[in-house]
């Protein structure tokens, strides 16, 4: 039985125990595969040219021909076999560049000896490309001349072959005979500059792997295992179940409970299947992503509105005729993946968030789908910007970059399926407000100091829930209320969305989310629609933007580089201030920066946009991928002075406003006056500047330094998570509190940048 069968049991729902009967002759079990393992690998090098070849269909269910293709093609992905071509093209270009040379001699005698010679190791070289070619022929069929390139490689390997034989054939070189051998060096040339864009292609396929490895979730594991049975299942029965565990792994929805149709038929009457459902996160049958009629559209492209006629409606004042002119330009390429957005803040004098997301409302018609009222959403948008700190990073430009960044992200055919323009509306909102209020401190350094929106957030995504919370106040106010045109059930989508979203960028959850993300998008489950996929979609989306600074060029990246070091470098020296240890790579005086920079893009951007390119399929990821795995090889090469190299060849100084300029405030943090309750400063504010007040002299015994004592505070109104110290300002009655009884945020009137 043993050399006939392996047996697996799955259990199957409402179905019980089934068995899987795996073909004779099989290889190993999956069970004995183990990670690296060459048969492991072989498979999965079978699947790729399964799946290049033959789309969705198994190798078991192809025929003896199919399979003798799919295993000539798997040949081609493995590694050795990239490095062997891109060292027999080295030499062919050596020996071309050298016959060349050898043409040119005036020495007729040793050039006629040397060209006899010569046109031997030329023949060598031809026959491997032609063996090549006829190899992929086979392998591959009519789908490797489906490119124009391939084509065009083909002829010139056949005509370059045909030169040669001619050559070696002729015995009688007639002149007729010599131009058409001069002809066909010309065209070996041409062949030789193919080739090498061929090498230079597969030299960035290498790098590509040579990124793969690190952390992995156990569920990948999984899932191949799974596929190995379902692959070698012999009973079409056996496969369909197995394909069902999958997809129930892949889709998350393993623990999920559902109401399953003979439940809520036959036992269960409509009010306790209403009950289940809002009290204990009970399924139905999955629903469509669309939430209303006026939010179904089956495209996300822009309408054609020219943009001229978004003139005086940008939402911030103050623009001369020539400055909106050179703003309606920049705006233009907001689609572009390498947006200057450093350009938009110098164009809107520290003024960059509003008429982005204005611009961006306009060309998909948001105020009249959506019935917004353009004054109402630009008074929003302008307190919301003032509301950003003047930070080195989490301020309003970093705000700006994340929302173009999410918005061209979104602009692809695979997201469309997904996601409709209500969803769109909510996104670029959510990327907004996604970091509203940001102190510049991370979530570690309030938990630690048990500070007081910790406290109120129970140490969860503390300063994404403060963001997401302070923000929804502040856009549903009386004096803004942006969804106030809104059907109850949109609102609710919108709520739904921008808390799903900003929520999801707590860095905490960052290899949870990827695990998820890539075990869907590898096992297909993203082909059907659902709420939950769209969620994840979205909730991707953002996460890839709030950290697409290296997936970016280098003359975008490398100063967000600089501005996010001095940021961590701010909370290192206030950590240190009161006598607590820096956080990793927050030391000033003991950081490397080009370490801190290479392992975030190698551990955690690169396999993230890797993954939502497997989505997307798009030119945007595969451009982000590429730019991840440039600047992941730039700071290798040049360590720590890439950033002086690159500032010298730009001619830029630490306080070029590039680096230094964060909004309309110039003033840094540390230098800003006295806190007054009326100015509604944050309570970070308060907290920074008691802590330096209090701060005790580090000593240098080894005995445990003193901790600072925790300021009081006070909130300053009901349902509030704004917070001032009440030691160091004057308690005044809530009447007079800036925010209205009902909770919702006021723009502040008395600080000079609104």
């Amino acid at each position: 039985a043993a050399e006939t069968m392996a047996v697996a049991r799955v259990g199957v729902e409402e179905e019980g125990p089934i068995e899987v009967r795996v073909k004779p002759g099989a290889t190993s079990p999956p069970s004995e595969l183990s990670e690296g393992d060459d048969t492991s690998e072989s498979r999965k090098r079978t699947d790729i040219a399964c799946a290049k070849l033959f789309g969705r269909r198994q190798y078991d269910e192809l025929s003896w021909g199919e399979k003798q293709r799919v295993d000539v093609a798997a040949v081609f992905e493995i590694r050795a076999v990239d490095y062997t071509t891109i060292v027999i093209v080295v030499l062919y270009s050596i020996v071309i560049f050298f016959s060349l040379a050898i043409d040119s001699c005036t020495v007729e005698t040793w050039q006629a000896m040397a060209l006899s010679q010569m046109k031997y190791v030329d023949t060598a070289f031809l026959s491997v490309f032609m063996l090549e070619l006829i190899v992929k022929s086979f392998a591959y069929g009519a789908k490797y001349y489906y490119s124009f390139v391939t084509v065009f490689d083909a002829a010139i390997v056949v005509v370059s072959f045909g030169f040669i034989i001619l050559e070696l054939t002729s015995s009688d070189l007639s002149s007729s005979i010599v131009t058409v051998l001069r002809l066909g060096r010309i065209v070996r040339v041409v062949l030789i500059l193919m080739k090498l864009n061929a090498t230079q292609a597969g030299m960035k396929k290498m790098r590509y792997r040579a990124l793969e490895g690190g952390i992995e979730a156990p569920v990948f594991k999984v899932l191949t295992l799974l596929q190995e049975l379902a692959t070698r299942a012999e009973v079409e029965a056996d496969r369909v179940h197995l394909r069902w565990i999958i997809d129930v792994i892949g889709s998350n929805r393993l623990y999920q409970a559902v109401l399953s149709p003979k439940s809520s038929g036959n036992k269960m009457d409509t009010q306790t299947e209403a009950w289940l459902k809002s009290q204990y996160a009970v399924v139905a049958a999955p629903q469509d992503t669309r939430t209303s009629d006026s939010a179904k559209r089956n495209s996300l492209a822009p309408s054609n509105k020219e943009d001229d006629t978004m003139r005086g409606q940008y939402g911030i004042h103050r623009l001369a005729p020539e400055q909106e002119t050179t703003l309606a330009a920049l705006l233009a390429k907001v689609e572009e993946w390498d947006f200057d957005v450093f350009e938009l803040h110098r164009v809107t004098a520290g003024q960059p968030l509003v008429p982005l997301v204005m611009t961006i409302c306009h060309r998909h018609e948001f105020f009249d789908r959506f019935r917004v009222r353009p004054d109402k959403l630009a008074k929003a948008l302008n307190t919301l910007q003032a509301g950003y700190a003047a930070v080195p990073y989490h301020n309003r430009l970093h705000a700006t970059d994340v929302t173009q960044t999410l918005y061209t992200l979104l602009l692809c055919d695979k997201v469309a399926e997904h996601v409709n323009e209500l969803h769109l509306f909510a996104a670029v909102l959510a990327a907004a407000v996604h970091d509203f209020g940001h102190p510049g401190l991370n979530n570690l350094y309030h938990v630690k100091n048990r500070l007081e929106v910790a406290v109120l957030y129970n140490d969860q995504s503390v300063l994404e829930h403060m963001h997401i919370s302070r923000a929804w106040q502040l856009l549903t106010a009386p004096e803004h209320n942006v969804f106030g045109n809104l059907p109850p059930a949109d609102v609710t989508t919108v709520r739904d969305t921008m808390i799903n979203m900003v929520l999801g960028t707590d860095m905490s959850g960052h290899f949870d989310e990827l695990a998820k993300f890539t075990t869907k998008a590898s096992s297909k489950s993203f082909d059907s629609l659902s709420p939950e996929n769209t969620k994840m979609v979205l909730r991707m989306a953002l996460h890839c933007s709030d950290v697409s600074n290296p997936a970016k060029s280098a003359d975008a990246c490398l100063p967000w580089a600089v501005r996010v070091m001095e940021e961590f470098f701010m909370q290192g020296d206030m950590e240190k201030s009161v006598g607590l240890p820096a956080s990793p790579f927050m030391d000033r005086d003991n950081t490397p920066v080009s370490k801190c920079q290479s392992g975030f893009i190698k551990i955690i951007v690169t396999p993230l946009y890797e993954a939502w390119q497997m989505f997307a399929r798009s030119d945007k990821g595969k451009l982000a991928v590429d730019n991840c795995i440039m600047n992941l090889e730039q700071w290798n090469a040049a360590g720590e002075t890439r950033i002086d190299d690159w500032m010298a060849a730009k001619k830029y100084t630490r306080e070029h406003p590039i680096f230094v300029d964060h909004g309309p405030v110039k003033d840094k943090l540390s230098k800003l006056s006295s806190v007054k309750l009326s100015e509604e400063r944050f309570y970070y504010d308060v907290v920074v500047q008691q802590r330096q007040q209090a701060a005790p002299t580090p000593s240098t015994s080894r005995a445990q330094p003193p901790r600072p004592a925790k300021p009081t505070a006070a909130r300053l109104s009901s349902g509030s998570d704004v917070f001032v110290a009440s030691d160091s300002v004057e308690r005044i009655p809530e009447s007079a509190s800036p925010r209205s009884n009902s909770g919702a945020c006021r723009p502040a009137q008395t600080r000079p940048d609104i």
